[in-house]
């Protein structure tokens, strides 16, 4: 019997990598160099991005996005309960208030009518986030953004690549933040990037990134100076490199997490539903980016059975997101209930998916959720 671990996330890492990061080494530029502007043109033109700007983290570019949108002191912006905290923190870091709303239980993005019922005078803006890589329901959203006159930015952190009606996630909303943190399809070590989908934004999205200089506009000029609030917010020169070569790689990438995902999808789509879900979608409009496959049990007792039987057999499976308004910080925010977010977080398992998953452990994987599924009452 194989023993060995399936492990939850393992990196693809691509054969240009080392030459890559060699030729960083070489040039002896390590900021602002030929693999940042090689790799933002590049996503320009795979997305169809108005303009592509390599930041640190997903998290850096959620905080520009927070400070181009004007977003201050006694504003509101909304977003899914059921997300990590950085689509939280860049809100509180413009001393605004995070108003958490519901989430869909089939596809666990942003419900729309939970979105209407916390829109008031002080909403400024809409974040949200394309649970697992499937998109939200864009229409609805930009309906929602022509009538109230707000913000609609996509925090596509699991969606790069992913679709809605031939459009990119990321780039339908006035802004789109991407991660490339080493968990995700496309990895950077600790990096991300936002996309400037509204061009008004441009001129000071490059100030801001620029430390709060006119720097990148210095044109005829022998001096730049301070215009504006900015920060180091742009990545640095070897995780350009690193996203690049993952980026030649991309569609190699892509199909092999699809392989998997549709796997999956068809092994449990068939079973009995009484003890469990999985996330459904219309297929024929929404291109999945196959960032997460989760199971979600009906309670926090199975779920928490499920990963203790599937560690028991060497597969490391697991639960997501703590519900941010039930967070301690949370709570000083909201005092809702959130009944879909609170019964998602109860049962949600995300399973291995990474390019170098073998048939073989995919399989193990498949047969382990059959026989735990045949033992739980």
């Amino acid at each position: 019997m194989n023993n060995k671990a399936i492990h939850f996330n393992q990196p693809y890492i691509s054969k240009n990598t080392k030459n890559n990061l060699l030729k960083v080494l070489s040039n002896k530029k390590f900021s602002d160099g030929e693999f940042q502007i090689k790799t933002e043109k590049y996503i320009e033109k795979l997305i169809h991005s108005n303009s592509i700007k390599l930041t640190q983290s997903c998290s850096s570019a959620l905080e520009v996005c927070m400070i181009l949108a004007d977003i201050k002191k006694g504003d509101e912006v909304i977003i899914p309960s059921y997300t990590f905290t950085s689509t939280a923190n860049c809100v509180l870091l413009r001393n605004a208030k995070p108003v958490f709303a519901d989430i869909n239980k089939n596809d666990l993005n942003i419900c729309i009518e939970s979105i209407k019922k916390k829109i008031n005078k002080r909403t400024k803006a809409i974040i949200i986030v394309h649970y697992g890589g499937i998109a939200c329901d864009m229409d609805k959203l930009l309906q929602l953004k022509n009538k109230y006159n707000l913000l609609i930015i996509e925090d596509a952190a699991h969606a790069f690549y992913g679709k809605y009606k031939n459009k990119y996630l990321g780039t339908i909303g006035d802004l789109g933040a991407f991660s490339f943190h080493e968990s995700k399809n496309i990895l950077g070590g600790q990096c991300g990037a936002l996309s400037i989908n509204n061009l008004k934004f441009l001129k000071r999205a490059n100030i801001i990134l620029d430390k709060g200089t006119d720097r990148s506009y210095l044109i005829n000029k022998k001096f730049y100076s301070w215009k504006d609030v900015g920060s180091e917010y742009r990545a640095p020169e070897l995780s350009a490199a690193l996203v690049y070569s993952q980026l030649k790689d991309i569609k190699k990438i892509q199909s092999k997490r699809s392989l998997i995902w549709n796997r999956y999808y068809d092994s449990f789509n068939k079973i009995n539903k009484k003890k469990f879900s999985i996330l459904t979608y219309n297929f024929k409009i929404i291109k999945n980016s196959f960032h997460i496959f989760c199971l979600i049990f009906n309670n926090i007792k199975i779920r928490k059975k499920f990963i203790k039987y599937m560690r028991e057999r060497n597969i490391f499976c697991n639960f997501h997101y703590y519900p941010l308004h039930s967070s301690t910080l949370g709570k000083k925010f909201s005092k809702d209930k959130l009944f879909n977010t609170n019964k998602i977080y109860d049962g949600l398992v995300r399973l291995p998916i990474y390019p170098n998953l073998s048939l073989k452990n995919q399989k193990k994987i498949i047969d382990s959720v059959y026989s735990f599924l045949k033992i739980i009452d």
